[in-house]
């Protein structure tokens, strides 16, 4: 079996030379539940492969008939993914092939659409992947498979799956040797949990989980940090918990695990984590064995806002959760969202104001993106406003900043009241008034591992006039944005902003 991690092509182009790889974690999960029963499993990502025809022809050749290729499809690579699969069924056409992973379980029907494609495995696959997998080979029924969908006498079925809370430890630990050959990734993580027991309309990683949540014990997440540590050296690890905070017993097993192993004298960590699951106990025992970077998704200044999307949580909360952070001596990152429903320009100055007024060392400014399976989806097509360019080609929340100014992504959602030239414009305006700050970027090119973790100017000498074009081409490219902002907004006054008010921005008032 094969096992492909779709990738976007081009949209991140600016940007990718100084962007960190991450290692296709859904695949990883995947091909080790089937390496412990004894399945061979191949792994290609695109994010790293030049010639993926050529590497799959080499994997084909080891391998017995009838090849099996498992795609793992988020929203905005489905393109890559069609026309990958497409060319692989006429290369090998008595091949399967199965799609899996967020899109794919959100729009089940839209998938089997496409008569090349043969199975669509919905929510996670450790275990249904496998039972497909013997089914094929073995050519028994699979038809009763949990979450599959399939074609029998020319019409589609889709089985039920069920969210099933089972005991994290019985899956095997990620498979980091998988990894570890290709120095672009980065290996610095660990999932120490999966799931999230919150509702927010825009979160699509609910789609696979639903809204249960687990979590592996302590002891084995320190053994996944030990092996990082001692075989891969790494000495910063990010937990990718969608909230790591969830259960806070588990934290405090964590926390006397990684003491008694004597990890914080080795490595330092960094988390995710909601504005009401913290307090200031909790931060200063995390810090105190070796957490020194958290990130919040603040997402809006407006208390009415919050309610709208569903986060369960308050502005307040978060505001002083980033404080208590700050204060505890935390590298502090958040985001926001633009283009929520109901939002106004004013309400996202109040987030550019909030990002200053809080500390922040890191901010991401994202359009609202309503993502297939998101109730955030759902209220986008019910108000008529729902904009899909191609093959989904346009779902990405950070298109602003990375996008080719000469050639821009359309939004996918601009809510009542709102233009998407007005978002656009606030979205730069925050990142230009945040970002253009002489120790701010100091700390990113020179820092890299104080928990930034977004930008790599490059470690070396070497790599980092190896970058030394693309460093240019970036800077004109960002250079262009700023000149747009400022005619926008001083020059044809689409705010009524003067050159002194302007100016002002930049010295941090807003």
């Amino acid at each position: 079996m094969i096992l492909i991690n779709s990738s976007p092509k081009n949209t991140l182009k600016i940007f990718q030379p100084f962007l960190p790889i991450s290692v296709p974690i859904g695949i990883g999960c995947l091909a080790a539940s089937m390496e412990r029963e004894g399945i061979d499993v191949a792994i290609l990502d695109e994010q790293v492969e030049d010639d993926v025809l050529k590497k799959i022809a080499e994997y084909a050749d080891k391998a017995s008939k009838p090849y099996i290729f498992g795609f793992s499809v988020l929203t905005a690579a489905l393109k890559s993914a069609i026309d990958l699969s497409k060319k692989l069924k006429e290369i090998y056409p008595d091949s399967i092939i199965i799609f899996g992973g967020i899109h794919p379980t959100a729009m089940p029907e839209e998938i089997m659409a496409y008569k090349h494609i043969d199975f669509v495995l919905r929510g996670e696959a450790e275990k249904s992947l496998l039972e497909l997998y013997r089914a094929i080979k073995a050519k028994t029924d699979y038809s009763k498979i949990p979450g599959l969908s399939y074609r029998k006498n020319g019409k589609v079925f889709h089985n039920p799956f069920n969210f099933i809370v089972e005991d994290f430890d019985s899956y095997p630990s990620f498979p980091y040797h998988r990894f570890a050959g290709n120095k672009r990734y980065d290996l610095g993580f660990v999932v120490s949990s999966r799931g999230c027991p919150y509702r927010c309309i825009f979160c699509s990683n609910r789609i696979t989980t639903g809204r249960r949540y687990r979590y592996r014990s302590a002891p084995l997440i320190a053994e996944e940090l030990e092996v990082l540590n001692r075989k891969y050296g790494q000495k910063f690890v990010m937990f990718i918990d969608d909230n790591l905070l969830v259960n806070k017993e588990r934290i405090y097993l964590l926390i006397e695990e990684i003491k008694k192993r004597g990890l914080h004298k080795k490595m330092t960590f960094s988390f995710q984590a909601r504005g009401d699951n913290t307090d200031e106990k909790i931060l200063r025992d995390l810090y105190g064995v070796g957490f020194r970077s958290v990130f919040f998704g603040m997402e809006t200044s407006s208390e009415e806002i919050m309610k709208i999307i569903k986060k369960d949580e308050t502005v307040a909360q978060c505001v002083a959760a980033a404080r208590l952070a700050k204060k505890t001596g935390y590298h502090l990152s958040a985001s926001f969202i633009f283009g929520l429903p109901a939002e106004t320009r004013e309400i996202r100055m109040g987030c550019i104001r909030l990002a200053r007024e809080v500390g922040l060392d890191m901010v991401k400014y994202q359009n609202a993106t309503p993502y297939p399976g998101t109730e955030l989806y759902n209220i986008a097509v019910k108000e008529g406003r729902l904009n899909v360019q191609g093959l989904y080609e346009n779902f990405i929340s950070v298109s602003t900043f990375i996008e080719n100014p000469f050639d821009k992504i359309p939004f996918t959602y601009v809510p009542e009241g709102n233009t998407e030239e007005e978002i656009r414009r606030d979205l730069l305006f925050g990142y230009f008034s945040f970002y253009l700050d002489f120790n701010l970027i100091k700390k990113i090119f020179v820092n890299q591992d104080e928990g930034v973790g977004w930008f790599s100017a490059g470690r070396g000498i070497k790599e980092m006039i190896i970058k030394i074009p693309s460093l240019i081409f970036l800077g004109l490219m960002l250079g262009f944005k700023f000149c747009y902002l400022f005619y926008s907004m001083v020059i044809r006054k689409s705010t009524r902003v003067s050159l002194k008010e302007f100016l002002k921005v930049f010295r941090g008032g807003v």
